[in-house]
């Protein structure tokens, strides 16, 4: 049976497999990682990519051509040959916009591990360019992933480090090469995440009522907790991309044009880090089948507006507890 302990064998085996043309072969091996979890997102990855380059082999020997050596790919816009900025943190989405989901979620996590603790050795170094090659990831599109992975990685270290009662970056700056211009950048991240350290924890809340999310963020400061606020889905993403929620409140309804709780939610689970993050519906929608779905998704709970205070901050306060106490007893 396949264990998390022997995945990252399998898939060195898969590399020298596909490095043979092996991708029947190889396909069989990402299928063995799938049966033993379904979410494993540099299988999902590999499986994507092998399933291109399999049809592409099998068409050529359907026309009796012997398969060439993989040409440069066709997917590089001409302004994706541009320099990037020199010291730049946001980055045109230009550089990134043709990458796939699972190729993009596969290759960011895989840079967010090898930055972890500020150093690549050259077996990392050497597994980084091999990725790239296959999945055909162009050199402006691994330098707009690779400092996002290096800048989340210092803001993690600094966490770290603010958890052991170290006050001063300074050592970590030059550790994870952190320029003037990415300093100045991280600015308002840097003193958001302190902020987040000094509170209860942070709860997102995703509401496209202002009013209601204002009324929130008030009584959630006033307990101790640092709210972060956001109108739609899509911009919760967004916010995802630079912190972990201690708790997530949303609505379920949202304007036509975007995603709505369910959506946002099965998003949000398939994150691998985000998977034992407490989620808490919160909605005008007093409806058993709303109320049977999220229950049946997977959701904590699910409150009904208007909510109590003392009913909301106990939900809070309840989950947010019950977490903190099975991450502990799973480091043990």
């Amino acid at each position: 049976m396949t264990t998390k302990e022997n995945i990252a064998d399998i898939l060195r085996s898969i590399d020298k497999l596909i490095k043979a043309e092996k991708f029947e072969e190889s396909l069989r091996l990402v299928d063995q990682i799938l049966l033993a979890n379904t979410k494993n997102i540099y299988a999902k990855a590999y499986k994507e990519r092998i399933e291109t380059l399999l049809k592409g082999q099998k068409e050529k020997q359907s026309k009796n051509i012997f398969p060439p050596v993989e040409q440069t790919d066709d997917r590089r816009t001409e302004s994706s040959t541009e320099a990037l900025p020199q010291d730049s943190v946001v980055i045109p989405a230009k550089y990134v916009q043709k990458i796939s989901d699972a190729v993009l979620e596969a290759y960011k996590t895989f840079l967010n591990e090898i930055w972890k603790d500020g150093y690549i050795t050259p077996l990392e170094q050497e597994r980084a360019e091999g990725m790239r090659e296959f999945f055909a990831i162009s050199q402006d599109e691994h330098n707009y992933l690779e400092q996002n992975a290096r800048l989340t990685s210092y803001l993690d270290a600094v966490k770290n480090q603010w958890n052991k009662g170290v006050r001063e970056f300074s050592t970590l700056k030059k550790l994870f090469k952190i320029s003037e211009q990415e300093e100045i950048v991280l600015e308002q991240k840097l003193n958001r995440l302190l902020k987040s350290l000094d509170s209860k924890g942070v709860i997102l809340s995703l509401d496209d009522d202002r009013h209601f999310l204002l009324l929130t963020e008030r009584l959630l400061e006033k307990n101790g907790y640092l709210s972060l606020n956001t109108t739609s889905g899509e911009e919760a993403l967004n916010l995802l991309e630079n912190f972990t929620p201690d708790l997530v409140l949303c609505d379920i309804a949202f304007g036509q044009k975007n995603m709505n709780g369910f959506m946002f939610y099965e998003k949000f689970r398939s994150i691998e880090k985000f998977s034992s993050v407490p989620f808490i519906f919160i909605s005008a929608l007093d409806q058993r089948e709303l109320i049977r779905t999220g229950k049946k998704i997977g959701v904590d709970d699910y409150l009904t507006k208007p909510v109590e205070k003392d009913v909301l901050l106990a939900a809070i306060e309840g989950r947010i507890r019950r977490t903190r106490e099975m991450k502990k007893a799973a480091d043990y």
